[in-house]
């Protein structure tokens, strides 16, 4: 009788454990790693790229082939709707819980909509800490583009920026989190990357080999103005960059090159009120490496030459910005916060109601060169 109750207790206890019938494999859903977003004739136009997990997973040693790359497209009046009909279309279950990368048009830009941002923060499956760029190349190309040596897009700058970044400091990537954060503040600036695709630099056998980089960014001030900026009109951002890491730069004297790479410069901006208005006062200080010396000249010369450089790059970027009506310096940000009942009592509402042609008072760079090799700041003989 005892052992019958006890297995009148046990059996309704084996009927309530869970088990495997809901059990899936890493083939059983296609995964989505990034996602591109396009605007044309009043319908948001959606690029998806899918990445098979159990490709990358195998490659112990490297691949012989490429591996495939699926590019998704699809029309909406909105972003959920455009993805919406992908999923219809599909053969497996879609999952974007790995989404990586967002890529948004220069359309999209210009239309200064919300919905992107809206789409990402409502959907829970999808991460703030993904990166996100602008373009103004096609969306099929830059999706369509593999690894080298035969790996996967996920071995590609639209994944890793990051990795280049810490080699070569010019345009700083941003994820998803920063990027909306920047364009709620007031008189904040937000310097989108923007990413492009050429065929011009490596070769694979005779073939020309497609690789990404940034070309630029988009720079936007609080929905105001989002002009696009090449990569050298941008050159003096990184002076006023602290996470730059390692960023070159190339002086000529007595028609020779030296080569330089400059590593996490200090900064500070100062506004000081001259002639009725607020202008500003930049210091940098850098130290740095001599790399490449065809010439033999006193160092401190070479470090003049230097810190004129470097000044004339933020010159270039903030007369670049006047001219576009944009603010990649971030001297409004320093403005309102220093002084925001001067903002507030001249309604400041974009860069040319605060910055004009005379707006940068004095620019003072100091130069420290840490390392000129074995060679002692001469040329190799």
């Amino acid at each position: 009788m005892f052992r019958i109750c006890k297995i009148c207790l046990i059996l309704p206890l084996i009927l309530l454990l869970s088990g495997c019938w809901d059990e899936k494999t890493i083939q059983d859903f296609h995964y989505i790693t990034a996602i591109g977003i396009d605007f044309k004739d009043g319908e948001y136009i959606v690029y998806t790229q899918l990445v098979d997990f159990a490709a990358v997973a195998k490659m112990e040693a490297k691949p012989t082939q490429s591996p495939p790359v699926y590019v998704g497209k699809q029309k909406g009046r909105s972003i959920s709707i455009a993805i919406n009909k992908l999923m219809r279309n599909t053969q497996q279950s879609l999952y974007i819980g790995h989404v990586s990368t967002f890529v948004i048009s220069e359309n999209v830009l210009k239309q200064q909509s919300a919905e992107i941002v809206d789409y990402i923060y409502r959907n829970q499956l999808l991460r703030y800490s993904a990166n996100i760029f602008g373009t103004k190349s096609s969306m099929d190309e830059l999706f369509s583009i593999n690894g080298y040596f035969n790996l996967s897009p996920l071995y590609t700058t639209l994944y890793l920026p990051e990795d280049v970044y810490r080699s070569r400091s010019y345009i700083e990537p941003i994820t998803v989190q920063r990027y909306y954060s920047n364009q709620r503040e007031k008189a904040s600036t937000t310097i989108l990357p923007s990413i492009s695709w050429n065929d011009k630099v490596w070769k694979e056998k005779d073939k020309n080999r497609k690789s990404l980089y940034m070309d630029g960014a988009f720079v936007i001030y609080y929905k105001v103005s989002q002009p696009w900026f090449s990569e050298k009109e941008l050159s003096g951002v990184r002076w006023l960059t602290k996470r730059t890491n390692k960023t070159p730069v190339s002086i000529n004297m007595n028609k020779q090159d030296i080569y330089a790479s400059f590593s996490h410069p200090q900064h500070k901006v100062k506004p000081v009120f001259k002639d009725g208005k607020y202008k500003f006062d930049i210091e940098v200080d850098v130290s740095g490496k001599i790399l490449g010396l065809d010439t033999q000249m006193d160092i401190d010369k070479i470090k003049r030459k230097f810190e004129s450089q470097i000044k004339k790059d933020i010159q270039t970027t903030f007369k670049s910005g006047i001219q576009k009506n944009a603010d990649p310096l971030s001297l409004g940000k320093i403005l309102y916060i220093k002084e925001t009942k001067y903002w507030q009592e001249n309604h400041i509402k974009e860069p040319t109601d605060f910055l004009d042609k005379d707006s940068i008072h004095d620019i003072n760079v100091k130069v420290h060169i840490l390392n000129t090799g074995g060679l002692e700041a001469k040329p190799l003989q």
